[in-house]
């Protein structure tokens, strides 16, 4: 939910002359029963019963004008009706050799499809970029609002497609705020997914400038702290990758370091638990952003709620005519 605005602010002294009111019609409520009191004397309780209900009567009045008072204000939050702002976003994907892994299901990389091939079904008013690296980085394709190619073409892609060793995370950041200012979409977000290993100190760097250009940086963490071997298919079956001493390397998923680099950029970062953690990841952050910068610029309205608390008052008033007001 974006933000709670209140659309008619300038209208709080009617909330001052409303207190007054609440004020006055109890002081004459109480002077009523004083005067009824003097006048019939100990009779009073058996000829007009005794009061019920008056601290239930007096809460119903209460909220009532308080529900009121703030549908005077034409409290607003979400978008008006006409459709969700387009949220801009570019993934950073990582294709290093760590990502062919198992210690997700099937792999890290896989579990990176899936999740991106989620997003692009499930999320609408969406443009997607992609950018793919490893030792070094390049803009696969550019902000697009046909996610469903996105989706194809990152199903068929595979670790080392990016050429080189290693992991330039802070270079595939570079990459994606250049795409996003060469779109017009500078404020957009940038979604790095991978297993944080080796991204270096330019990373958070990066991710600090692409800040100070409007993007924010996000983290997505594929794999487990544990660690896992690294498989490498050959025409004679599959074996672990080795380094140069001829130990048998494993890789560890990397969240803190890149929580550093989302905190340079402006995010956070969390680790995948599922398909569905880049599509909650737009839910919950994304799209919110998205929604926050067109009603920042104008480019979309807030949606009036006042009906709501003008419904609550009138439901309030009516429960306390339907209290009596003395029993006998």
């Amino acid at each position: 939910m974006t933000a709670f605005t209140l659309l008619a602010a300038g209208a709080w002294p009617g909330l001052v002359l409303l207190a007054l009111a609440i004020g006055l019609g109890a002081w004459c409520s109480r002077r009523a029963a004083q005067r009824t009191a003097a006048a019939l004397g100990p009779r009073a309780t058996a000829l007009v019963g005794r009061p019920a209900w008056p601290r239930l009567r007096a809460a119903c009045a209460l909220l009532a004008a308080a529900a009121a008072g703030i549908a005077g204000l034409q409290p607003a939050w979400g978008v008006a009706a006409g459709g969700a702002p387009v949220a801009d976003v570019v993934l950073c994907l990582d294709l290093s050799r760590s990502m062919a892994a198992r210690d997700v299901a099937p792999t890290r990389l896989g579990a990176a499809q899936q999740a991106i091939e989620r997003l692009a079904a499930a999320a609408p008013a969406l443009r997607l970029g992609l950018v793919v690296f490893a030792g070094s980085a390049r803009l696969a394709v550019p902000l697009t609002g046909d996610t469903a190619a996105v989706a194809t073409l990152v199903a068929t892609l595979a670790p080392g497609d990016a050429g080189g060793g290693g992991s330039a995370g802070g270079a595939a950041i570079e990459v994606a705020a250049a795409a996003l200012a060469r779109a017009g979409a500078a404020g957009g977000c940038i979604v790095v997914l991978g297993d944080g290993e080796d991204f270096g100190a330019g990373a958070a760097a990066a991710a600090a400038r692409a800040r100070a250009q409007g993007a924010v940086v996000f983290g997505l963490g594929f794999g487990s702290e544990a660690g896992s071997k690294i498989v490498v298919p050959l025409a004679s079956g599959e074996v672990f990758l080795r380094d140069a001493a001829g130990r048998d390397v494993v890789t560890r998923l990397d969240l803190a370091g890149l929580a550093a680099v989302a905190r340079a950029g402006g995010g956070h970062a969390e680790r995948a638990t599922g398909a569905d953690a880049l599509l909650a990841l737009h839910d919950a952050a994304l799209a919110e952003r998205a929604t926050a910068q067109a009603l920042a610029a104008g480019r979309a309205a807030p949606a009036p709620r006042f009906g709501w608390f003008l419904c609550a008052a009138c439901l309030f008033w009516m429960l306390r005519m339907c209290l009596p007001e003395r029993r006998r």
